[in-house]
């Protein structure tokens, strides 16, 4: 019985993509390279199947252009690449390239008002023909470069590995990740439903953490920027006042 394949769609996000082909802009800058060269750029001592899905990923971003053996970086990866974060240039590139896959690009037209949830763009791909498997990565993978776009922390962990040939016996290079610290006994229990969105610093001594619950994108971002500023009105007042008595 033959194999079920869903519809093309790029199973790396926008950030693994670009992390994957930036040791090929360090090593070769806009030279052209062929397909073995940039394999081995991307982790893989050959050109085997897996290392034929992630150059396919890549491509489908219009971080590489050209065709056989003389592929070079795309000026939009450079820009996304270099341009210093928060920059307008680096932004429109991003846009650009998150939505050169065509897949995306209908997905967006969906959905042009605010980010589906990942249950409600699951379905409307397993609609599409997709496998309901290949439906969840394709969602989390579109969830995930969208939220870079509008810079938001990615709370969709995309698959970071091409399907490729499940027959080939090569495996990528892989960095090794840094050991996750230790839990701390003090931290706040995340209710069923709930997500941890993001973390950090505030001062020496004191920290963050953002937990919110349900679709989070754009519109809800910029309210919570307003809410914090308002807040930061509200101590402003408290502390003239203290300065006053």
């Amino acid at each position: 019985m033959a194999k079920v394949r869903s519809p093309n769609y790029p199973s790396l996000s926008l950030g693994p993509a670009l992390e994957a082909i930036r040791p090929a802009f360090q090593n070769e800058n806009r030279n052209k390279m062929s397909r073995v060269v940039l394999a081995k750029h991307l982790g893989y001592t050959s050109l085997n199947g897996r290392a034929l899905g992630k150059i396919g990923a890549v491509r489908a971003y219009g971080l590489i252009e050209g065709s056989g053996d003389e592929l070079r970086i795309t000026d939009d990866a450079v820009k996304a690449l270099m341009a210093p974060q928060g920059s307008g240039e680096r932004s429109e590139a991003l846009s650009r390239l998150a939505l050169h896959p065509n897949l995306f690009q209908e997905l967006r037209k969906d959905f042009p008002e605010t980010m589906p949830s990942l249950d409600n763009l699951t379905y409307s791909l397993i609609k599409r023909q997709f496998t309901p498997d290949a439906a969840e990565k394709a969602a989390k993978s579109y969830l995930a470069t969208m939220n870079l776009v509008a810079g938001i922390p990615d709370a969709y962990n995309g698959p970071d590995e091409e399907d490729g040939d499940e027959d080939s016996d090569e495996e990528p290079v892989r960095r090794q990740s840094p050991p996750t610290p230790p839990p701390s006994d003090d931290k706040v229990k995340i209710m069923e439903g709930e997500r941890e969105l993001m973390t950090g610093l505030l001062a020496k001594g004191s920290s963050f953490r953002l937990i919110v619950s349900g679709q989070v994108g754009v519109k809800e971002i910029e309210r919570l920027i307003r809410k914090l500023e308002l807040d930061k009105e509200i101590l402003a007042d408290t502390d003239d006042e203290g300065a006053d008595g």
